[in-house]
């Protein structure tokens, strides 16, 4: 078939290969750019629908109490199972902090996590930060999409927790904010007492005019 191939192409005149050129190619091309988007639309709707699974940091304070958690989440549309989990620098308890288990997630092993599915963990809780606070702490989430078993994705960042916002039993970030907050709401409160008082007065006025006229 080959032969035969290089055969028909050999009795090609000039007018054949500007048929050929004008006609064949075109066609080869668009069945080609066809198929490229028929490949690249399915890895654009897998790459849509994929686990994304992340851990975040969570500092809260209430009641004169610190306590620190760990969340992991899929925040994909697919069930993603967990291969490894790597934290660097491991955290390390304050003395006195052998309750805990601060690293926990590190032992996850090919645990799978539903979409919207999150797991949280309690690191630290005193008044005073029970764990060891780094500036750059790194964490590495290697997990494998159901849909694909060969292929792993992988999530490297970064968290300064020395720097990172606490949330306050009022739900404000950091002292200064709370601060902020708690002025904004008195000048708020003192507008309304001051428009009170001006309303208050406005309605004295009147009623002095109109004991005015009827005096007169």
């Amino acid at each position: 078939m080959a032969i035969g191939g290089r055969k028909m192409f050999k009795n090609f005149n000039t007018e054949n290969w500007l048929s050929f050129w004008s006609i064949g190619v075109p066609v080869i091309l668009s069945a080609f750019g066809f198929i490229v988007s028929l490949i690249l639309s399915f890895f654009s709707d897998r790459n849509k629908s994929r686990p994304i699974i992340l851990i975040s940091i969570e500092k809260h304070h209430k009641n004169g109490i610190y306590s620190t958690y760990l969340k992991i989440k899929n925040y994909g549309q697919t069930i993603g199972t967990i291969k490894s989990v790597k934290i660097d620098p491991l955290y390390t308890p304050m003395p006195n902090n052998t309750e805990l288990e601060p690293n926990g997630f590190t032992k996850f092993k090919n645990f799978p996590i539903a979409p919207g599915q999150s797991i949280t963990t309690m690191i630290a809780t005193g008044q005073n930060a029970n764990v060891v606070s780094s500036k750059e702490r790194t964490f590495i989430i290697k997990y494998k999409p159901d849909f694909l078993k060969l292929f792993s994705y992988k999530e490297k960042y970064s968290i300064d927790e020395e720097h990172y916002p606490t949330i306050f039993s009022d739900g404000n970030f950091t002292s200064e904010n709370r601060l902020e907050k708690l002025n904004e709401d008195l000048n708020i409160q003192l507008s309304q007492v001051s428009n009170s008082i001006t309303l208050v007065g406005r309605k004295i006025d009147n009623i002095r005019k109109d004991n005015e006229e009827v005096t007169k």
